[in-house]
This record gives structure tokens, sequence and C-alpha cells, in this order.
């Protein structure tokens, strides 16, 4: 053994094998050192964004999680404590509301009272049942105006009849209480004796129209014209023992009665009569003579003479006759019959 090591390779060669771990160890620890160093400089994805996300959750960390600045004691901030009460104080302060008093509120050694606080209502107090309150009447819809016709007289003339809707007109009539004025044909007096009748008897005024309604047969002359109007009259007469004077020409005085036609009228006793309000349902033949009349109504509101309007014994006039009667009664006219003793009205004076 002694010769052994006698033999300087094999020192040598000894020491290089007892070196060798030596190196190995030195080597293994330098690189363990880089590594520590490279994983400070750039650390893991997932370490880094669990660092981040607690960082973003607590304001006065940095992103290595440590405090940022010093941590104040434990408790709420300053700042917290002013704007919002402690707990046990809101606790305290809904129990004074409840219970209708102020409750002290306590506060901790060294916090500041909260500045806003909730004033206490007013305790409670026995309410006596209040009286019962009456029904309250909703209102009605306005009325329409009324009055504007100040009770005034306003005279409803029918011309042409009778006519087969005679009956109804008069119907309609004694709905509202009203008089009304006929001018008669001879010819459909003969046709319809009881509407004839029944007028008279119901208190209407009865006129004569005459018998052709023709402008060349009636205007001829003025023997034709005072011997259409008397052979009307005489049917009157017969039917129903009234004489009567009252006359409307055909298509109205102007211009075809002439001066010697009108004198030979007033020589026979003749009250010849026109109208103001012409209601041109022979035009219409539909509801828009009921707001010609009106329209020409109030035209004539401050007028002084009598109120003439002319109507024909028509089916169309008939279907819309009690839109007119309501109209005519919801302004306060009242409705009358000519006579004899007034003063007619003419077209053209």
């Amino acid at each position: 053994m002694g010769n052994l090591f006698r033999s300087k390779r094999l020192r040598s060669f000894l020491v290089c094998i007892a070196l060798v771990p030596l190196i190995y160890g030195a080597i293994l620890g330098v690189g363990a050192l880089k590594s520590d160093a490279k994983s400070e400089k750039i650390p893991s994805p997932i370490v880094s964004g669990l660092k981040n996300e607690y960082a973003a959750e607590f304001p006065n960390y940095d992103p290595s999680l440590q405090p940022s600045k010093p941590i104040a004691p434990q408790g709420e901030s300053e700042e917290v404590r002013k704007q919002e009460p402690a707990v046990d104080e809101k606790k305290e302060i809904e129990q004074g509301n409840t219970e209708g008093a102020k409750q002290p509120v306590a506060v901790k050694p060294g916090v500041k009272p909260a500045v806003k606080t909730q004033a206490s209502a007013p305790a409670k107090q026995p309410q006596t049942p209040a009286p019962p309150v009456p029904p309250v009447k909703m209102p009605t819809e306005p009325a329409k105006p009324v009055n504007t016709g100040n009770g005034r007289p306003v005279y409803l003339t029918f011309d042409d009849g009778p006519h087969n809707v005679s009956g109804q007109i008069l119907d309609v009539l004694d709905k509202y209480n009203a008089k009304a004025t006929f001018f008669m044909l001879d010819g459909n007096m003969k046709q319809h004796p009881a509407a004839v009748k029944r007028m008279a008897s119901s208190g209407h005024s009865l006129g004569l129209h005459g018998v052709t309604h023709s402008k060349t047969e009636f205007y001829k002359s003025a023997q034709s014209v005072i011997g259409e109007m008397n052979q009307a009259r005489a049917t009157v007469k017969n039917l129903t023992g009234i004489d009567t004077v009252l006359i409307r020409t055909p298509f109205g005085s102007s211009p075809h009665m002439t001066p010697a036609y009108k004198q030979a009228v007033i020589e026979n006793g003749y009250k010849m009569w026109d109208w103001t309000v012409d209601s041109r349902d022979w035009a219409f033949r539909n509801a828009r003579y009921v707001d010609s009349v009106i329209e020409q109504l109030e035209k004539q509101r401050n007028s002084t003479g009598p109120i003439v309007i002319l109507l024909h014994e028509r089916p169309e006039t008939l279907a819309h006759l009690p839109a007119l009667m309501e109209y005519l009664k919801n302004q306060n006219y009242t409705f009358q019959p000519l006579n004899s003793e007034m003063t007619p009205v003419q077209l053209g004076r």
C-alpha cells in the first residue's frame, strides 16, 4: 500500500478524482444563483396576475404585496367616519325614530360624531276617526248656450203641403208644443183633408199657396194671382170652416209680383208673406239646411223684425226637423203662428 502512494501518477489520479465532485458542486452552485436572479427579474405569469389582482383589490399595497403606505391602526378612517355613522349609531337613531324620542348616540373614544344626524319624528298621538267625507259629485257636461233668443218669437212656415209626412211633422211640433203656419196648395188639400183638419184643430195657422205652383200660370196676370188664391181659400173654408187671408205666392213675391199684382192682393184683403230665413231645405235636402238656418239666425240676432223661417213639407225636412227644433228650444225661442193682425214681411222691402 505504501508503495502505491509513492507513485506520482497514482497520486495525481487520486487528486483529480477528489477534485471532480468539488468542481461539479461549484458549477451547480453558480447555476443556482443565476437561476434565482432570473426568477426575481422575470416572474411567472401566474404569480404576476395574482399580485396585480391583489394590488387592485388592496390599493394600499404595491404589486409585490408590500404596503406602500404605513398601515393605519385598526378601525375606519376619519373620512369614512365623517360620511356615515357607525352601525351601532344607525341602530340607535332608528330606534329613536320608532319610539318618538331622541336617544343619546354612543360615540367611541377618539372618533368624531357623524356630521349629519337624522331628525327624530314627533311622538305619535292617538288619532280620532275623521268624519265621513260626503261623496263628490262629478261635474256634468257643460250645458249648451241658452237664452240667446231671449224668448223672442220665431215663426216656422211650411210650403207646398199637405204631404204624406204632414202627420209626422205635426207630431214633432206637438212634442215641442210649437205652433207653425202652413201655406197649402189647393190640390194637396183635397188629397190630404185630414191633415188640414188636424192643423186647424191643433192651433196652427192656415195659409194659401195657390193652385198650380207654376210661374207661367200663376204670374200670368193679376186676375190669375187672385183667382188661384180664391180657389184655395174656398177649399180651406170647406174643410175647416176657417176663412183665411194669409197667402204666400209660389217662389216668393220678388221679382214676380209686380206693383199691379200687389195692389190687387191688397184690394182683395189678402196679407202676403215672404220670409227672413230661407232654410234652403229644397236645395240641400239633408242636415245642411239646419246649419243654414242657424247661420242666418246668428246674423239676425240684433234685428228687431219678426223671424220667419221658410221650410217645406218634405221627407228630407222632416228627417232633420227635430235637430232644428232642439236648437231653437235651447236658444229660448218661442214658436208662434202668423196671424192676420201682423204686418207681413216681404222680399225687397
